[in-house]
């Protein structure tokens, strides 16, 4: 059935119920978009926010309206993200984490904000950025790379109103409950799909760019190379994989397979042992295709739902031969109407999203600057050297 939509205004004022007509879209992403699609009578304002209560785990789910479409005649069409997109208005300026474990950063971003942290559990290590010049989602985001873990929203209800709004920083959303799509018992289609992604056999690995000291040992603002982890791999700065080479290598001219080389940026990493464990992680990664699969579902055996982050066993007999394996639904696409609940699940490999791909820009970004930092620094020191030798030509001797 479609859930009762309560509509509130931008400051959450209550203003009643917002009926959806036939269904409810609901699609949601680990570490990317959390949205609902409805059609209704009449469009409610941007801005603002819909509670409502997920029939399948009963939590509280709350959005804000950020587009509405109202054709001359039918009905409506609204589009809302999650609430946790208000962190969009919230700026930092600067916020130096230095040497912070996972909560203790978490608490820091969130100081600029109104939501509250909740359970962490990424661990006590201790890492650091440095948050310039940003809004709070991106700096959530920043925490979630850095520290690890997958962020996690939840809404507290009383008497009808968001009581409370709470981010976690989980090691990792979902787990195993059971969960099982087989074909002729729900199960309506599966669908394989391999990513484009280039598989790469060797890794070379950056940290943060080095800083440029005087003769005081001062930093004086600019940038050399980056860090490089050849002091502690034996002089050399990569990674490789033979095992990967050996299937996935190219011809190297001489009847054998050479390494399929590419390079990853650590901005904020300055130790040496550290950016080679980064490094040999993210070529486990890379080093072999990205399945994806997409599964679509009228019913789901064994626990009855599929969570986002869940693992999800897949039987589909009638492919040949038939597909059997567990995946981890990375994305979920929900349709919520009078005849029952429409899944569709994408299992597997997640894919790049926006703020992802915009995060890899700016270190693009961030990069060049470093150079022409470095570069600029190079040329004062010659333009000093040349008024030098001018300076000379004016002199007696």
């Amino acid at each position: 059935m479609v859930p009762a939509i309560y509509l509130f205004d931008r400051f959450d004022g209550p203003l009643g119920i917002l009926p959806a007509v036939a269904s409810l879209t609901h699609t949601e992403e680990l570490g990317g978009e959390d949205t609902i699609e409805f059609d209704c009578a009449a469009a409610p304002e941007k801005g603002s926010r819909l509670l409502w209560r997920d029939p399948e785990d009963g939590a509280w789910r709350e959005h804000v309206v950020v587009r509405t479409n109202e054709p001359l005649t039918g009905p409506a069409h609204v589009y809302a993200e999650s609430s946790i997109s208000e962190l969009l208005g919230d700026f930092i300026e600067e916020e130096r984490l230095s040497a912070k474990t996972a909560a203790e950063a978490l608490a820091a971003v969130l100081a600029h904000t109104r939501w509250t942290a909740g359970y962490v559990g990424a661990g006590d290590a201790r890492h650091g950025c440095l948050l310039y010049h940003v809004n709070a989602l991106a700096a959530l985001r920043r925490v979630e790379e850095v520290w690890g873990g997958e962020i996690e929203c939840s809404i507290a209800v009383e008497d009808g109103r968001v009581a409370g709004r709470t981010v976690s920083l989980p090691a990792r959303r979902g787990g195993w409950r059971g969960a099982r799509l087989t074909r002729g018992k729900g199960l309506v289609s599966c669908t394989r799909t391999v990513l484009e992604d280039e598989v790469l056999t060797a890794l070379y690995g950056f940290g943060r760019g080095l800083p440029v000291l005087d003769e005081s040992g001062e930093h004086t603002g600019g940038y050399t190379r980056r860090l490089t982890f050849g002091a502690v791999n034996n002089g050399v700065n990569w990674v490789g994989s033979d095992e990967a080479r050996l299937v996935w290598g190219r011809p190297d001219g001489s009847g054998g397979r050479a390494h399929r080389f590419g390079c990853v940026v650590f901005a904020e990493c300055e130790d040496a042992s550290e950016l080679k464990t980064l490094t040999e992680a993210e070529l486990a990664r890379v080093s072999r295709p990205r399945v994806a699969y997409e599964a679509e579902a009228a019913r789901v055996c064994g626990c009855g739902f599929v969570g986002l982050g869940d693992d999800v066993a897949v039987c589909d007999d009638a492919r040949v031969p038939p597909w059997r394996f567990t995946a981890r639904c990375v994305r979920r696409v929900r349709e919520l109407g009078a005849g029952g609940i429409v899944r569709r699940l994408g299992l597997g490999a997640v894919e790049r999203t926006s703020w992802s791909a915009s995060a890899d820009v700016a270190a693009r970004v961030a990069t060049v600057e470093e150079t022409a930092a470095a570069a600029g620094e190079a040329a004062a020191a010659a333009a000093g050297a040349v008024s030098s030798l001018e300076d000379l030509s004016e002199m007696e001797f």
